[in-house]
């Protein structure tokens, strides 16, 4: 019996050795798997957050542009996706005898969340 027990302790542990060396094989391929997902990931937000900028810089020129013109129908699409405009100065009221207008400062367009 005594002979036995080494044998079979060998056996158990070359066994374990073995399942665990698969275990091992198959989570490292999975690990390699889901990085891949990750870094695609993060280049679509790294991409996102560029297109972020361009998006806010189109907004306050649509901004500006919709007040200096007074063009309602821009102003009304900017009102529909939630951007609400603001000059920087109230525009002056004249009286009725002045012909000279002042001009509305440049607009900063700020977003309902």
């Amino acid at each position: 019996m005594n002979e036995k027990l080494p044998y079979w302790g060998s056996l158990f542990f070359s066994a374990t050795a073995i399942i665990l060396l698969v275990v091992n094989i198959s989570l490292s391929n999975n690990n390699r798997t889901l990085q891949t997902d990750v870094t695609q990931r993060q280049t679509q937000i790294n991409g996102g957050q560029a297109l972020s900028q361009v998006n806010q810089s189109l907004v306050q020129a649509m901004a500006e542009a919709s007040l200096k013109n007074n063009n309602t129908q821009l102003h009304e699409l900017l009102t529909a996706q939630g951007i609400t405009l603001k000059t920087d100065k109230p525009a002056a009221t004249t009286p009725a005898s002045s012909s000279t207008a002042t001009p509305a400062a440049p607009a900063k367009p700020t977003s309902k969340k």
